[in-house]
């Protein structure tokens, strides 16, 4: 969506880093796309939440998959007391696991969220969530409980760190949950 100065923008979006995930995990993803962004656009209000300094939360999910022998991705999930820099997780992956099962099995270390600062010349903030393999095989139902509690984790740490901004993160907390929990039954 290109941003304008006249259209607001949902203030949260769930978007997909890759298509690639594993088989169980693919109706979820889809139902992302095609259930909750609409119910995110039609039930969110972001003339309620406060001013366009904060624009949009783009969340993305990162989905371990394996497509074939030679692409596949499988994340570990550090600890965030680790409170390790990028340049730290491979060394940090070995203690962990060999060098052969790491190549094997795709095995990449990364935090489960990753949050970016909000740019101030268009009003987004970009965060990551990193899916593990196991994620994959709980029930669709319990992967939108989860995925659901992931999400206002990002949203809960982005209003902590931008509580200054005049902006009713309580308001738009509560509406985003609300959506999540309709689209957890639906």
């Amino acid at each position: 969506m290109e941003l304008t100065d006249n259209i607001p923008l949902t203030p949260i979006e769930i978007v997909r880093t890759l298509d690639n995930c594993y088989p169980n995990s693919r109706a979820v993803l889809d139902s992302i796309t095609n259930t909750l962004n609409p119910r995110l656009e039609e039930k969110l209000q972001p003339a309620l939440y406060g001013n366009d300094t904060l624009r949009k939360i783009e969340i993305n999910t990162a989905m371990s998959f394996y497509d074939d022998f030679h692409c596949k991705t499988n994340y570990i999930i550090a600890a965030e007391s680790l409170k390790l820099r990028y340049s730290d997780y491979y060394n940090t992956l070995l203690t962990m696991y060999s060098e052969e099962e790491i190549d094997e099995e795709g095995l990449f270390l990364r935090p489960r969220y990753q949050i970016g600062p909000l740019s101030r010349r268009t009003g987004l903030i970009y965060a990551t969530i990193v899916f593990e393999k196991s994620f994959s095989f709980l029930s669709d139902k319990e992967q939108k409980r989860v995925m659901s509690e992931y999400f206002l984790t990002v949203v809960d740490r982005i209003a902590q760190r931008k509580k200054k901004l005049n902006y009713d993160f309580k308001r738009l907390i509560s509406d985003f949950e609300q959506t999540l929990d309709w689209w957890i039954e639906s």
